[in-house]
């Protein structure tokens, strides 16, 4: 076990941690390098270093970002123990308002994006008195849970690891004003004798953020800098906190008593057996992006390439001049008709926009179906069609989704552990006394109200709480739960049971965000007087009668169907052998 007393152990951690950033130098530059590829090719004049025609690797990030992290999540609390229920619900209205008081949804989309790139990492702490930092020169307010993203330059993990929780040590590394570092009280005093303002022009290899230019000079920090790192030990269930140029001794060492990983929380969609580090689904996607362009932006020189010029025999001067000047459709008098022609030159080749198109299809396919995800496919007549088509688009993405509520539940887990032992924390809430009345009761947060021990409360993410739906999916659900309680209306009923049209009328307004609707409508009973929904006697109409109508969504066929007949085309086939193929691809 490391002995952080002892300067041959800290040099023998930092050798370790300086081997496994040797190793990891080659993630980095192939992150940076796709990043380039992200912003394109007039970002700032540091972006990629061909032009980059059509960007489908933004495209892709955009899509897979917005769909997994559109939203804050919504934490469900469980426990096994019936006496705790009530305080698990008012332990869950707690959290969730942290989060969103947190505006944690926009961490969540950083972390996402890194991930498709490498490796999302996030930070989580609660600041007490003991340091903590979180960004660059920000350092947590006492008593405040924060949750900061940490970048992939600046992140160190122990690569001799076969997974990742059984890693020795995890770091990130930061710059922070050299005054607030010297006069941090928890600092020990011994070791800032000993430091300076450092150069971040010490670094010698490409970051991310030097796309945007200007970051090797010190010019544009207006006071003094100094690098820091912190050090996740799992031996010792300890964060230290080392001066990056000067490690003899820590400034400070913080007990972590929270859950498993300490602050560190990864998220990843692709792991390698024996690895810790993943692949990205961009550098699988990489390949496909770099040789459509590369297609593109030929075609795009033959095209610019391209020229028609009449030309004519000598002796047929007079019969090009009478042409030259003749207008679209008027008839010329010429002595030889063959004596004057038109030559083409160039052009974009045929055989090469057909491949293009099928590169595309294959980019499509690589990255889950990209096109029906970001909704440039075929659109389906109703919304459950379109959700049932949804459904079955990518199970790539049903993937990702899993990996980000794992993730997510794990940064909530600590959270709530950090909520639960905060002595001071008060936190005012409220929340609805029956789901879907919009009667509220208080649910505030104190510490004399916490009941039983943390451990007996289970930590969940409500599953797609923090997907994109769009209102048109959110009406589709309720008009399909509307058919389902029509069936069981009559037992609704029975039991006493009414479905309060008014308060469905308020739930249209809401989604739709069309206020005005529930002026245009208006009430003669109080609700739940109405029978339900229908307005016959029972409540429900006695007989419906439905017309159930097959249309066909003119699709062209599928997408590898339109592909090949474009293709067929570009290379000269009949007309109607590529409507025989739309034929059979279901058209």
């Amino acid at each position: 076990m490391i002995d952080l007393t002892s300067e041959i152990h800290i040099q023998r951690l930092f050798a370790a941690i300086d081997s496994s950033r040797n190793g990891m130098k080659p993630f980095r530059e192939n992150r940076t390098s796709m990043l380039k590829e992200y912003v394109g090719s007039y970002y700032n004049g540091n972006g990629a270093p061909y032009e980059v025609i059509v960007n489908l690797i933004a495209q892709t990030a955009d899509v897979y970002t917005i769909g997994l992290a559109a939203n804050n999540p919504k934490v469900n609390i469980t426990t096994s123990a019936r006496e705790l229920l009530p305080f698990a619900n008012r332990f869950k209205v707690g959290i969730n308002n942290q989060i969103k008081e947190m505006r944690f949804s926009q961490t969540l989309q950083s972390i996402v994006l890194d991930s498709l790139f490498g490796l999302g990492i996030s930070k989580t702490h609660l600041a007490e008195s003991d340091p903590i930092q979180l960004d660059d020169d920000i350092w947590a307010d006492v008593g405040k849970i924060y949750v900061g993203r940490i970048s992939l330059d600046d992140f160190v993990m122990d690569l001799t690891a076969k997974e990742v929780r059984r890693c020795k040590f995890m770091s990130d590394e930061y710059r922070v004003s050299w005054e607030t570092c010297k006069n941090h009280e928890a600092f020990d005093k011994d070791v800032l004798s000993k430091m300076s303002a450092t150069s971040k022009q010490n670094r010698s290899d490409e970051q991310a953020n030097d796309i945007s230019g200007g970051l090797l000079t010190d010019d544009d920090e207006y006071e003094p800098m100094v690098d820091l790192i912190d050090v996740w030990l799992p031996e010792l269930k300890s964060i230290a906190t080392f001066p990056r140029n000067y490690p003899t001794k820590p400034l400070a060492v913080l007990p972590w008593d929270g859950a498993e990983g300490g602050c560190y929380d990864l998220l990843s969609f692709s792991d390698v057996p024996d690895n810790v580090l993943p692949s990205s689904p961009m550098s699988n996607l990489r390949a496909l992006h770099d040789l459509y362009n590369g297609l593109v932006r030929k075609q795009s020189r033959q095209a610019k390439r391209q020229k028609t010029n009449p030309a004519y025999r000598p002796d047929a001067q007079s019969d090009a001049e009478n042409l030259k000047k003749a207008s679209d459709g008027d008839w010329v008098k010429v002595k030889d008709p063959s004596g004057v022609n038109v030559i083409k030159q160039g052009g974009v080749a045929q055989e090469n926009v057909a491949f293009s198109i099928g590169i595309m299809d294959l980019f499509d396919r690589q990255a889950g179906n990209l096109s029906a995800m970001a909704g440039l496919g075929a659109q389906a007549g109703t919304v459950g069609q379109e959700e049932l088509i949804h459904a079955a688009v990518s199970r790539k993405e049903a993937k990702m989704q899993q990996r980000v509520h794992s993730y997510t539940a794990s940064v909530m887990g600590k959270i709530g552990h950090m909520m639960w032992a905060d002595e001071f924390l008060e936190l005012s809430g409220q929340t609805e006394a029956i789901a879907g009345s919009g009667i509220m009761v208080e649910s505030s947060w104190t510490p004399e109200k916490r009941e039983g021990d943390f451990w007996q409360y289970n930590f969940d993410i409500i599953p797609g709480s923090t997907n994109y739906e769009s209102t048109e999916a959110k009406i589709g659900k309720i008009e399909r739960a509307m058919e389902k309680l029509q069936q069981l209306y009559p037992m609704i009923q029975a039991a006493g049971g009414e479905i309060d049209v008014e308060a469905l009328t308020r739930v249209y307004a809401e989604y739709l965000e069309i206020p005005e609707i529930q002026n245009i409508i208006t009430f003669s009973q109080p609700s739940g007087e109405m029978g339900g929904v229908g307005g016959s006697e029972q409540g429900m109409p006695s007989n419906t009668t439905r017309n159930y109508v097959r249309r066909n969504v003119p699709t062209g066929g599928t997408p590898q169907a339109r592909s090949q007949a474009l293709q067929q085309s570009m290379y000269g086939n009949e007309s109607q052998n590529q409507q025989n193929m739309l034929n059979e691809s279901g058209a």
